[in-house]
């Protein structure tokens, strides 16, 4: 081999291996981002969030019962696509819990929202609601139109969007029942029993095969899980979905109790061009059941919003 040839070679071989990595040695997936944490104090409170990646912002607002920390394998894969915050709503983990003078109603928490798009210098977020998040987003949007590009619901806590009528007779008696045995809980005051008597309902099985982490998570919002379940909510009706115009996304589980299911449902038919999805195998926990399908599911809607 000539001394010229030689050193091609040797220089194609260096670039090569010199070439910077995106993914997981062994697998097709990218590596996943950078997570920060960051703190946040407005209205009187400090809260804690999480963010990484780049891109056009997504917040995500997670449910009851938990914390940023539901967000884990989404905030990965939206993460390589997106600017990702993901923060804690007021009195769940890491914040400080509640106190005596503790206030958690809707229109608080979505103006602790207004108020984290300001502090952030955030432009039209998309905007990513799981249960009780799912409702502060969409009161929010219906609020604050202008700052949202679009939103993906899972199984938002809007009750207030079923008619009264004799077919929803049956939802509104099992939202009931289940608001008795959780009162029952809450005066007994054991948090893991609190946990597993809201979870037999929404996901049933979930509590059993979750991970230490995960059973961690549920058991630390348990304060803030009462304070959320007990306080006031302005009703979210079919009249106020009609006025929302972004593109939407509503998820619901099939595992979900019905009454989930027809309201995530009910959403997406009041709300003009909303796309509706049922995920198999998965529960109103479905971010946990189903991390794959419904990651796969948010990329693809947010990705046919790009403005």
């Amino acid at each position: 081999m000539s001394s010229k040839i030689f050193i091609v070679l040797s220089l194609i071989i260096f670039v090569v291996g010199c070439k910077p990595s995106t993914k997981i040695s062994g697998t097709n997936k990218p590596a996943p981002a950078v997570q920060k944490a960051g703190k946040i104090t407005i209205n009187g409170l400090t809260l804690n969030y999480i963010e990484a990646g780049e891109g056009p912002t997504a917040i995500l607002i997670h449910g009851s019962v938990s914390d940023y920390r539901e967000w884990t394998k989404l905030i990965d894969a939206l993460s390589q696509h997106y600017h990702v915050i993901a923060y804690s709503r007021r009195y769940h983990s890491p914040n400080p819990p509640p106190g005596p003078d503790a206030d958690a109603s809707l229109e608080r928490q979505v103006d602790d929202l207004f108020e984290i798009i300001k502090a952030l210098n955030i432009n039209s977020p998309h905007i990513i609601g799981h249960s009780y998040g799912g409702a502060i987003a969409l009161s929010f949007t219906l609020r604050h139109p202008e700052m949202v590009q679009s939103l993906v619901l899972a199984e938002p806590a809007v009750s207030g969007i079923m008619s009264k009528t004799p077919e929803n007779d049956s939802v509104l008696k099992e939202s009931q029942a289940v608001r008795m045995r959780m009162m029952e809980a809450f005066a007994k005051g054991n948090a893991e029993q609190i946990v597993k008597t809201y979870a037999a309902h929404v996901a049933p099985g979930d509590f059993e095969k979750a991970t230490p982490e995960e059973r961690k998570m549920l058991l630390e919002n348990v304060a803030a899980f009462q304070l959320d379940f007990t306080s006031r909510r302005t009703p979210f009706t079919c009249e106020d979905a009609q006025k929302i115009t972004v593109p939407v996304l509503v998820l619901a589980g099939n595992q979900s109790p019905l009454g989930l299911q027809r309201i995530a449902e009910t959403t997406a038919q009041c709300i003009k061009g909303a796309k509706f999805v049922k995920i198999s195998q998965a529960t109103h926990w479905m971010q946990l059941d189903q991390p794959q399908v419904f990651d796969d599911e948010v990329i693809a809607f947010l990705a046919k919003t790009k403005k």
